[in-house]
Parts: C-alpha cells; structure tokens; sequence
C-alpha cells in the first residue's frame, strides 16, 4: 500500500479519525480491546471459540501488517507467518473485514482527504447517532449533481460554502435516515464521477477508504444520484458491479454503445429506477430503454415512471425509491454471476467469483474521447461475454462467447473445497479436480478487488484457447472392470500399443513411485490396494534404455474424454485443451536437449 497522509476536517460534532497510516508494515496506533474485538469474531467467524482468541490475534496482527507492507518480499514473508499461524485461509479471508485500527468515532459529519498515490481522495462521512464499530453498517454513498452545487456559473461556491453545502446536506441525511453511514465524494468540476477512470475513482476510493475506517456490512451497500449524478450511478455500477446491493439512478441514463453491451452484468444488483414523462432535460425513454432490456434479462428492476415532476422528483418520491433501495441486500457468492464487456482492463471484467483475462478475437481496439475528463475510453472492437452459476453443490457450469482465458475464484462458503470440484464450460467438461486453498491466493486477491468485500481462498485457471498440434495424446481405454496385477514397468519402445486384445497399459497408486501393469481395457481411476490408480504414461528418447513418467490420465464421465496431470500436481485439465497439449506435448530432460519423447508400453 502506498504512504498515506491524512487531513481531517471537523465540521460538525467532534469526530476522532485516525492519522496518516504509515507506509512500513507496523500496527496501528490504538487497537480495537478484547472486548470489541470478541463480538467482532464472534459476527465473522462461524463457531467462534473464544480459547482460540490468542492465535486469531497473533495472526490478525500479521495481516495488518501485510496491508501496510510496502514491498512484495515483505508480503511474502508474511505469508509465510501466516501460514505457519494454524489459522486457515477461510477464517483469515473472514478476518480481512475486521481492522485492527478502526476508531471509536463519535457521531457526526466529517471531511476526509486522503493522499493515496496515484489518487487523492476527499469526501464527506456522516456516521449515526447511535453507531458502533462492533456492528456491520450500511453504505449510502450519495453523488451530489453539479448543478445543485454551482447554481451561477459566473459565482461558483468558495471552499467555505462547499463544506458548509455538504454539511447540510450530510446532517439532513443523517436526521432522515438515522441507521445507515453515509458518504458524499467531493465532486471534480473537471472529472465529475467518471466516466474517465480518474473520475470514478473519486466515488470507488472513498469507498475503500471509508472501510478502513467504519465497519461496513459489503452486502449493504447503495448509491443514489440524480441527473448527472444519475448518469454516473449506472456507469460505476455497470463497471463495478461486485460493491453494489442496489442503485437509484432519479432522471439518468447510459447511453454510450460501451455502456450498454454491459447491461448483462446487473444480474444481483437491485436498479430502483425513477424517470418523468415531462422531464425535458433528461428523455424519459432513455431510462425506459435500459429498464426493458433487464426485464427482457428477467433481471430485478423496479422503475417508477411519474408524470407532471419534471426533471425533479418530489421528496415523496425520492424516499419511496430509498425505502426500495434499502430493502435490498446483495448475495456475496451469489448463485450465478453474468458478464459481458468490451473494455480490455482486467479490473472492468472482474464481477463477485469470475474475472475474464482475455478475449478470444477482441478485434481492433478503439479509443473514444471524452467529451468531460482526462484521458480515453478504451475498447475492443468485439464483445465477450460470459454466463456462470452454480448448478450443484461441486459443480460450476459456464456458457462463454469469445473468451480465451478466464479464471473462477472459490471459497467454502460456494462449496466443499475438501472435494473434487467440476467445471463445465460451453457443455463440455474443463476442469475435475481438487482446488487448494491458499493463504497467498486469498490476500493477493483482497490487494485487487479492495480489503475485506469479499474473500476467495482458491482459484481456478481455465484456458479455452484451440489447443496447439501434440506429439502425444493419452489412450483412452474403454469402460471395463478392474482385474488390477502387479508387476515391474517394462517394455520395448513403441508409438502406440499393439492391437492385441490382451494389451496392457502402465499404472500407478503414488504419483509414479512404483509402477503396475494392467489390461487396456481398465479405465482409470479405478481401486487398486485400496487406492485410486491412475494410467502412467511412460516414456524415452533413447529407445527404452531409460525411461521417465510424462503425465497421468484418468477418464473423466463428465468431461467425456481423458484427464491429465503432471505427477505430484492437483489440478488435472482435459486432454483436448491447451493446458492438456501442453502437459501431453512430452520431451526429454534440458540436460538431453529437451529432445521430444516417445510413449512406450509394456510388451
């Protein structure tokens, strides 16, 4: 994380923030107390035992120091700690959410500016009367529209006017709604709330920021605009849909191509839409547009459409549309997660458990200018998409357009990571397996989608791309029953096994330690001395006089084809992909040359 340097404004009521956190790994100033941090584990952690308080905060110190590391090597030995701490990855990624350093703040409106290279955030926080660090709170983040803060061009507000604009408007919101936390960013006249990223950022930092600060339940979290403003809510929420429970875009619209194709990817989020019939500023078709294409999706979307408000809508209304936005809680891992995107950056293709990193064919790459705010939008000139869910307790199933490469992320609350897991993309089986969970995994992942949202402790890569040409492939031995004998691996060389119906393949029980022979026709995996046996692939460069093993082969009833791994890994991939090619395609040791290998069998 980078050096932090903070500057806090009071404005109303006395609020205590904490200060500058330092750029070195080191522990923040004041600690939660035991007391606090009790009901804090007990919130987070299923089956909480309070005999295990003492290991949890030993290795809850370690992770806050690994957020304020500066340098990847500091991180990597801080993972090492962890791993040694006998916490578990789940656990840890439920702790992420918990800040050793949140404050006891009182309750209030307060400025925050926050220096966070390369951004600099400012916003207004509002905290209730009765708020208390050890509960989870929900979000509101409101976007003030330019035109409510600068009314005369020729006279825009001094810098004492704008504190004193948010101020009312914060103590306003705080005497209506008295139970939630509430932020305002401070509005850029030169970037407004995006659609530029530098834009955006002013909303999506000061929301990182402020649950550094506040406890903030990532299931509860909203975001209200109007005209402009309401532009930017469905922007950010169509480019950053994983932070969202539900929306209330009041007289806004997405209209750009970019925007739109995006549509799909609404899926768990609520939009409480509002538009006027007489609105002549905003059409109120543009917002009757984007409402049809989600119920065409069958997507949640409530849209009250009045007639004779105008462009403004009346307090009435305003709080009958937050009243529905507030109903709404998200599904961290929800069941099924749409995706489809035209922009090449990897953070605008990441929704809740899958994260696209490339296109297939993402054709020619356009760069659109803005007509407000600093550099461009980019695009590729072909669309991806892709369409996952949930369909069984392991089992994840996946229709993908134009995707290369794409990866799920996993945890335990999705499914039994002690069991194999079953990946089926386009009909076709890609993954079956078990997937690890990994300590590293999990933290890497909080650095990328922001501390504490959510937790995934393990992922799975799948490539889709057209396998290349392999000098190998596995047999593919037809159903029969285990007649399993021993004996020693032998053979002469041979491309491929004789014809004979007594031919026999290589196996193994401990990744290739020891070797058996069986029939052809066994089809692994089957039980052999009370353990799995998988095929054994055999091969040399040197016409059998040494002999080495390339991969093992299993055939998989849900992929319909063989499986392959390398000995001693976890993760098998079908035979027919390039991850297979690649594992299939087997050559000698680099000490021979790396020259290819051929396959034998025994004689």
């Amino acid at each position: 994380m980078p050096p932090r340097r903070s500057i806090i404004a009071l404005i109303a009521l006395s609020l205590s923030l904490t200060a500058a956190r330092p750029a070195r790994a080191a522990q923040p100033e004041e600690l939660l107390p035991r007391a606090a941090l009790e009901k804090l584990y007990a919130a987070e952690i299923p089956k909480y035992d309070p005999a295990s308080f003492d290991k949890l905060y030993a290795a809850h110190q370690l992770l806050e120091k690994y957020f304020v590391a500066d340098a990847n090597e500091d991180r990597k030995t801080l993972v090492k700690s962890l791993d040694a701490s006998g916490v578990d990855a789940a656990t840890l990624g439920r702790m992420c959410h918990i800040r050793l350093g949140w404050p006891a703040l009182a309750p209030g409106v307060a400025h925050v500016k926050e220096d966070i290279p390369p951004h600099h955030v400012q916003y207004f926080l509002g905290l209730p009367k009765d708020y208390d660090r050890t509960k989870s709170w929900p979000l509101v983040i409101r976007l003030p529209a330019v035109n409510v803060l600068i009314t005369d061009p020729a006279k825009p507000p001094t810098a004492d006017e704008v504190v004193r604009l948010y101020s009312d408007w914060m103590n306003d919101e705080l005497t209506r709604h008295p139970d939630a936390v509430v932020i305002m960013p401070r509005l850029n006249l030169d970037e407004f709330y995006g659609p530029s990223v530098k834009g955006m950022n002013t909303v999506i930092q000061a929301m990182h920021d402020v649950a550094g600060k506040v406890n903030i339940d990532p299931a509860r979290v909203y975001m209200v605009g109007h005209g402009m403003a309401g532009h930017a809510v469905w922007n950010l929420a169509l480019h950053y849909t994983t932070y969202f429970a539900a929306i209330n875009p009041l007289a806004g619209a997405a209209s750009g191509d970019w925007q739109r194709v995006r549509l799909l990817n609404l899926r768990n989020i609520l939009p409480v839409v509002w538009a006027d019939t007489t609105d002549k500023i905003i059409n109120s078709n543009q917002s009757g547009a984007i409402v049809s294409v989600l119920k065409n999706f069958k997507y949640d979307v409530v849209f009250e459409q009045t007639r004779n408000m105008g462009h403004v809508p009346t307090p009435d209304m305003v709080e009958k549309c937050y009243v529905t936005l507030r109903g709404r809680t998200r599904e961290l891992y929800p069941k099924q997660v749409n995706l489809r995107s035209t922009r090449p950056d990897p953070t605008f293709n990441r929704i809740d458990w899958l994260q696209v990193y490339q296109p297939l064919t993402p054709g020619a790459e356009k760069h659109l200018t803005l007509r407000k705010g600093t550099g461009q939008i980019i695009v590729n000139e072909n669309t991806h998409s892709v369409q996952a869910a949930l369909t069984g307790p392991q089992k994840i199933e996946a229709k993908t357009d134009n995707i290369a490469s794409l990866r799920f992320y996993l945890n335990d609350q999705m499914m039994d990571l002690t069991q194999p897991v079953v990946i089926i993309i386009n009909g076709k089986g890609r993954f079956e397996g078990i997937v690890k969970p990994s300590i590293d995994e999990m933290l890497r992942d909080q650095l990328f989608i922001g501390r504490g949202w959510r937790y995934f402790t393990a992922a799975v890569d799948i490539d889709l791309v057209p396998p290349r040409a392999s000098t190998t492939q596995p047999s593919n031995p037809s159903s029969g029953s285990s007649n399993s004998s021993t004996g020693a691996a032998s053979g002469g060389v041979s491309a491929t096994p004789a014809d004979a119906p007594d031919k026999k393949f290589f196996f193994t029980i401990d990744e290739g330690k020891t070797i058996f022979t069986d029939l052809a026709s066994t089809r692994p995996p089957f039980t052999h001395e009370g353990k799995p046996a998988y095929q054994a692939h055999i091969f040399s460069i040197d016409n059998g006089k040494t002999k080495f093993i390339g991969y093992l082969s299993k055939y998989s009833a849900v992929a319909g084809e063989s499986l392959v791994r390398r000995p001693g890994e976890i993760h098998w991939a079908p035979a027919s992909s390039a991850s297979g090619a690649e594992i299939t395609n087997v050559r000698g040791p680099e000490a021979t040359g790396a020259r290819a290998a051929t396959e034998i069998f025994p004689q």
